[in-house]
């Protein structure tokens, strides 16, 4: 048998970074099928004398489908409450003005591993939050003393010794 051509080795090597059908409208700078990252997000308004608020989130999978979670906290009212960024959003939109948010990557971290059992996304997003410096961030401290949710995926909750 003959390999005509070999896939694996382009891809590799330009793996693609963004598939979104208006490159000016990706919410990541081309980038928005990154994974396992630290992102923040900067939520302004047309309201006088509003001050940006910042968000720092985590995505294991693609940034696009973190973010569509996010749009449809923002869209559809009775996920409002999802996240932070979410309730600050209709927040904003309930006084009549226009949400804008903006993201960011801040850090590629690597996922749980099983292995050492640590997870660098979690680790980093609690670092993150810690040393945000501004009164603005949207984040509850309460974040920082939760327990990874990449890990369960590792374990065994439903065991039938039947099988």
């Amino acid at each position: 048998m003959k390999i005509l051509q070999n896939n694996t080795t382009s891809n590799v090597q330009n793996p693609r970074t963004c598939n979104c059908i208006n490159k000016f409208t990706c919410p990541l700078n081309n980038n928005c099928l990154i994974e396992n990252i630290v992102y923040q997000a900067t939520i302004t308004s047309n309201e006088s004398n509003y001050e940006p608020k910042f968000y720092i989130g985590i995505s294991e999978s693609t940034f696009k489908k973190r973010f569509a979670n996010h749009k449809k906290s923002f869209n559809i009212k009775k996920y409002e409450k999802d996240t932070e960024l979410s309730k600050e959003y209709w927040k904003i939109k309930e006084k009549n003005y226009t949400p804008l948010v903006t993201w960011k990557i801040i850090k590629k971290c690597s996922p749980y591993n099983p292995n050492t059992k640590r997870c660098h996304l979690c680790l980093n997003e609690k670092l993150e939050i810690a040393q945000f410096q501004n009164n603005t961030l949207l984040n509850k401290r309460s974040e920082l003393v939760s327990k990874c949710r990449h890990e369960t995926k590792y374990t065994l909750i439903k065991h039938d010794s039947k099988d």
